[in-house]
């Protein structure tokens, strides 16, 4: 094993890069392309709760013909869920024949739907992991928090009892306590949290006067909030973290895991610079670890956690109040 090789959720990866769910891993050829360039593992574009449903019920309004029968109709769904969930398999399937990298299957979910029905089927076919990636808009007034927390630790539930696959959680920061929110998933045995998910912000068409996709890209300096949740968190769980969002180069790679992250997941970067951005990332962190005299992740990962400092609170409220007193 390499000096930069590290665990994640029990898999061995010979570096700390993933490269998350995107259009990067949405194919064979992508997949063995994030690979050749030197990744740690990846995870596979994700599968959507919406498409399923929504191809599903296409596919029983061109078959029509077959809905007058009483049983009809939910054989006509029974097929097309699976119809596109074949397809997704199948391409799991083949990535962990053609890949020596771990290869993690991800679900986007708002919803404990008929989708959990189809979670056992991911270890069947070779996966490696399971990534959740669910995200409840809490828009309606009438939801209080408890309810929509009760959602999330129903679904997570639901999904740890139908696969012993590694099972980390893709997940926004928007719990009103979200380190209660972390702490009860690590008891219900997630193997891994991935901090932090970017949402889908729709934009306005001021000429059409319409709404508008947006591009969702990160910043260089979005891995702020990653870099002080995994410190506040990573030494006091039994799951391990995977920092996400804005990390863009080597030198915030190293960062993430000295506030213990075990690895992190990169797609802006990658999609901006080209797949080359692996391997200089990976560059930075050796050429680093040479020079402060680390043999390996053990020396270091987690140096800077909460847990592990003196002075703890510098990653509290003293550290925002020097932040306000820095002269530029």
């Amino acid at each position: 094993m390499s000096k930069i090789s590290t665990t994640y959720m029990g898999l061995e990866l010979k570096n700390p890069i993933i490269v998350g769910s995107s259009p990067l891993t949405s194919t064979l050829e992508g997949l063995k392309k994030c690979e050749d360039a030197g990744a740690g593992a990846v995870v596979v574009k994700s599968i959507f709760e919406e498409q399923i449903d929504q191809d599903s019920a296409k596919m029983i309004k061109e078959s029509s013909e077959y809905l007058t029968h009483a049983d009809g109709a939910a054989f006509v769904e029974e097929v097309s869920r699976n119809y596109y969930i074949d397809n997704y398999l199948t391409l799991i399937e083949k990535a962990t024949d053609a890949l020596d990298i771990p290869v993690i299957a991800s679900v986007n979910c708002r919803s404990l739907g008929s989708w959990t029905d189809y979670v056992d089927r991911f270890s069947n076919i070779g996966a490696d992991a399971l990534e959740i990636n669910q995200y409840i808009l809490p828009s309606d007034m009438a939801d209080d928090s408890a309810r929509i927390e009760s959602e999330y630790l129903q679904l997570v539930s639901a999904v740890r009892e139908k696969t012993s696959l590694p099972l980390s959680l893709k997940l926004g920061n928007s719990f009103s306590s979200f380190a209660h929110m972390i702490k009860r998933f690590d008891d219900m045995n997630v193997d891994g949290f991935v901090m932090f998910n970017r949402f889908y912000q729709p934009d306005i068409d001021i000429a059409k006067l319409s709404l508008k996709p947006s591009v969702n890209f990160s910043n260089p300096d979005d891995y702020g909030l990653a870099l002080q949740w995994t410190a506040l968190l990573s030494a006091y769980l039994e799951a391990d973290i995977c920092a996400s969002n804005g990390v863009h180069d080597g030198e915030a790679l190293i960062k993430l895991l000295l506030s213990g992250a075990k690895a992190v997941q990169v797609v802006t970067a990658i999609l901006k610079g080209g797949l080359s951005v692996i391997g200089e990332m990976n560059s930075t962190l050796e050429k680093w670890m040479d020079e402060k005299g680390f043999d390996s992740f053990v020396d270091f990962r987690g140096k800077l956690a909460h847990k592990r400092l003196d002075n703890p609170a510098v990653w509290e409220r003293s550290q925002y109040m020097k932040s306000l007193n820095v002269e530029f």
